[in-house]
């Protein structure tokens, strides 16, 4: 062979050789992105699938009560006038009363809040006051807590 010749296959040898490394540099350049990276982390991710087992086990997705519901008719306000008063709750700040209306509806109330034509004014330890507009008259209405008598 001559010399030429083994020059231009040296050549081309070289040239498909650095042809190779470059192709492989860009693939690995492409790989290094952050968000290949991330695609690689979601596939490995998504290749560990997990499959409940629910062979004598409860369905945690079953529904805890069954049947058909009633809606309740719907209380909007309390009727003061024919309301008792329950109990008094207090907390760092305020106090709270807790009133059952003669539906038997409850209530938890705090100064402020509105009842049937009217407000609560206070909330004191054993009562709340309210006031109370009928037909343009105001008038005050003061619930009590009813002292249980104890049995001796």
């Amino acid at each position: 062979m001559s010399k030429k010749l083994l020059t231009a296959i040296l050549g081309a040898t070289l040239l498909a050789l650095s042809l190779a490394v470059d192709a492989a540099a860009q693939t690995e350049a492409k790989a290094a992105t952050p968000s290949d990276e991330a695609q690689s982390r979601i596939k490995s991710i998504r290749n560990n699938e997990y499959f409940y087992q629910s062979y004598g086990r409860v369905d945690p997705f079953r529904a805890l009560v069954t049947g058909k519901f009633e809606a309740a008719p719907r209380a909007d306000l309390a009727d003061i006038n024919s309301a008792t008063l329950v109990g008094i709750m207090w907390g760092a700040n305020q106090k709270y009363a807790l009133l059952e209306d003669g539906h038997g509806n409850g209530f938890i109330l705090r100064v402020g809040d509105r009842v049937r034509n009217g407000r609560i004014v206070a909330v004191q330890d054993d009562s709340v006051v309210a006031t109370i507009s009928l037909y343009g008259i105001t008038s005050r209405v003061v619930l009590r807590l009813e002292q249980k008598k104890e049995n001796r």
